[in-house]
Formats: structure tokens, C-alpha cells, sequence
């Protein structure tokens, strides 16, 4: 497991909330993947999705932590489906934040493509490849 810090960044119309990831890790991590893979960097910037597709119950806290940092630890392991490769990533403070929101802890948006972990951080995809 390694440590690092982003910035929570919350937005609305429709409500979301992302952790900015340092673009370096996504970027060192795809540095791995054997090029005959043709894996391509994913559209937007490295985040952490955190709140996506979702209305929170407990609006009166929305926004309460706007660029504020927040630990969280992920995994060194490279993940890969049909599309998409990420990392696993670990946060109590995310999962509390959704609590406060009056959200599950976690929900099909925020957990990674095999549905195994609550959080995830995706380094590349092979959608031009479909």
C-alpha cells in the first residue's frame, strides 16, 4: 500500500465530488503496462470518484470540505478489465464524507470495474480500441 493526498472538489448540476489525484501516479503506473496493449490515458484528469450519479440526502453539508486534502492509500497492483485499468484505493475519510452526505458508504459509481472495492483510481482504458 502507498499513502498520498488530493483535494476534494465538489460540483453540482449534477451533483459530484472527486478527489484530484497527482496526475504523475496514473501516469507512472500506465508506464507499466506493455505498449502492445495500447492502453491510452483516460480522458480526464486522475481522480477519485467519490460521489457521481447520485443525489446526496444531506444537502446541508454539500461543498463543506472544497479543496481540502485527503489522505487515502491504493495499491501498487495494476488492475485491468475488457476497458479499463485502475488502482484500488482505500479511504475511511471518503467513506465518512458519503456517510455525512447520507449516502451508502460506497455505490456502484465509486467502486472499482469488478465491483470488488469500495473506491478506485483509473490509469488508462482501451476504448479507441472498440
Amino acid at each position: 500500500m502507498h499513502k498520498s493526498v488530493g483535494s476534494l472538489v465538489y460540483s453540482e448540476n449534477p451533483y459530484k465530488l472527486i478527489v484530484s489525484v497527482d496526475d504523475e501516479i496514473a501516469r507512472y503506473y500506465r508506464s507499466f503496462i506493455p505498449k502492445y496493449y495500447k492502453v491510452q490515458k483516460p480522458l480526464y484528469p486522475a481522480h477519485i470518484s467519490t460521489v457521481r450519479n447520485e443525489q446526496p440526502l444531506n444537502l446541508s453539508v454539500w461543498g463543506k470540505y472544497h479543496n481540502q486534502p485527503i489522505e487515502f492509500d491504493y495499491e501498487n497492483y495494476i488492475y485491468n478489465g475488457e476497458v479499463y485499468y485502475w488502482l484500488n484505493v482505500y479511504s475511511d475519510g471518503l467513506e465518512e464524507i458519503r456517510i455525512e452526505l447520507g449516502l451508502p458508504n460506497t455505490s456502484q459509481y465509486t467502486r472499482s470495474p469488478d465491483n470488488r472495492h469500495r473506491f478506485h483510481c483509473t490509469i488508462g482504458n482501451v476504448k479507441h480500441l472498440l
